[in-house]
């Protein structure tokens, strides 16, 4: 079995998530009686990740102190540009050090445990998990092609009509790469950074895969959600967690 770290990118400031956001780091926003970070991290346990890394920013004690209190295993690094830099900042922090696989989750994020089964299906090639339509707002649509077989990254955005085609998928957020994609992304990452700073980590997947296959799992009934503001939280708490709670109990 391939050792996979676990990176989650957690320093966003949370902005549209108004009050709730300035006090609260999204990652440790509940639906149930543990944050989103604990629930996907025992999700990740599941499938044998227990090597967890979480890049925090803003409100990054609030990660120490669960860390201190109740998850004393988690890797704390903290990205001390993350209100100047966009997330693909976090990600390089995140990489930093790693010469081996690993899964980059954003922190945000309610999922069933059929979104990492999905994501690690084929260890061997990096992948970016999609689902169908959520319909749930703010999605970030996802184009592939076919290459020897395999449905590939070609493109993501916000923008539907960004291409001439129906987008693939809609992006999860969680994205799995192999030793060789880790040490690709650390390469170009910098450059990225450089030309813009405010560069999110999608747009380091995207020349990531312009270099190698970056296969795309799709789940199109997949439970999970998203959460950017409160209109996000009360669809994912009436619509999605309750799905989610199911499918990890059949598991």
């Amino acid at each position: 079995m391939l050792n996979i770290k676990a990176v989650f990118l957690a320093a966003g400031r949370g902005v549209r998530m108004g009050e709730r956001g300035r006090l609260t780091p999204k990652g440790l926003i509940s639906l149930g009686e543990q944050s989103f970070l604990e629930d996907a991290v025992d999700t990740l346990a599941l499938h044998g990740i227990s090597d967890v890394r979480v890049v925090t920013g803003h409100l990054a004690d609030h990660y120490r102190t669960l860390a201190a209190e109740r998850r004393p295993s988690l890797d704390l690094r903290h990205n001390d540009t993350f209100s100047s830099k966009g997330s693909l900042q976090s990600l390089m922090v995140g990489l930093e050090g790693l010469d081996g696989p690993c899964l980059v989750l954003e922190s945000d994020l309610v999922f069933e445990p059929r979104a990492v089964e999905a994501a690690i299906g084929r260890p061997q090639t990096s992948a970016l998990l999609v689902s169908g339509k959520t319909g749930a707002g703010d999605e970030v649509h996802v184009w592939a092609d076919e290459r020897d077989g395999l449905r590939c990254l070609r493109d993501m955005s916000k923008l539907i009509d960004r291409w001439h085609d129906t987008p693939y998928g809609e992006l999860v957020g969680i994205t799995y790469l192999t030793a060789d994609a880790v040490g690709e992304l650390r390469e170009l990452g910098p450059h990225l950074i450089a030309n813009d700073p405010m560069a999110d980590y999608e747009s380091g997947v995207v020349a990531l895969a312009r270099r190698q296959q970056v296969a795309v799992p799709k789940v199109a009934d997949l439970a999970w959600a998203e959460v950017d503001n409160e209109a996000m939280l009360a669809r994912a708490a009436e619509l999605v967690y309750p799905r989610i709670a199911a499918a990890r109990r059949k598991g």
